[in-house]
C-alpha cells in the first residue's frame, strides 16, 4: 500500500520525503533550541543535495546565508536568511522541495 495524505489548511505542503526522513509542514518538532539545532542539521543535509543542482552564483548565495546562520544572528535576521535560502530552493524547482519543507519547519 502507500501513504495516505490529506492536505488541509493554508500553506500545507503535504509530505516531503528526504534523506533525513519525513517532514510535514508545521513539523512534530518544537521550537526549543535542541529542536532547532536538529532541523538546522537537516537543512545542511538537504542543502548539500540541492547545491548539486545550482550554478555558482546560487551556491555562493546559499553558502553566504549558511555562514551567517552559523554566527547566531537575531531571530529576525535568522528568519530572513531562511527565506533567502527558500527563494533559491524555489527557483531550483523539484530539487529544492526538501529544502523548502525544512525551512518551513524552522519558520514555525
Amino acid at each position: 500500500m502507500g501513504d495516505r495524505i490529506e492536505q488541509r489548511g493554508d500553506g500545507n505542503i503535504g509530505k516531503a520525503v528526504t534523506r533525513t526522513g519525513n517532514i510535514t509542514a508545521g513539523g512534530t518538532r518544537g521550537a526549543g533550541s535542541e529542536s532547532r539545532q536538529f532541523t538546522i542539521d537537516d537543512l545542511r543535509v538537504e542543502l548539500a543535495e540541492l547545491k548539486q543542482h545550482l550554478d555558482d552564483s546560487d551556491r555562493a548565495e546559499i553558502d553566504a546565508a549558511v555562514h551567517e546562520i552559523d554566527s547566531s544572528p537575531s531571530e529576525e535576521r535568522f528568519n530572513s536568511l531562511l527565506k533567502r535560502i527558500a527563494g533559491v530552493a524555489a527557483v531550483a524547482g523539484e530539487a529544492g522541495v526538501a529544502v523548502i519543507a525544512v525551512v518551513k519547519e524552522l519558520l514555525t
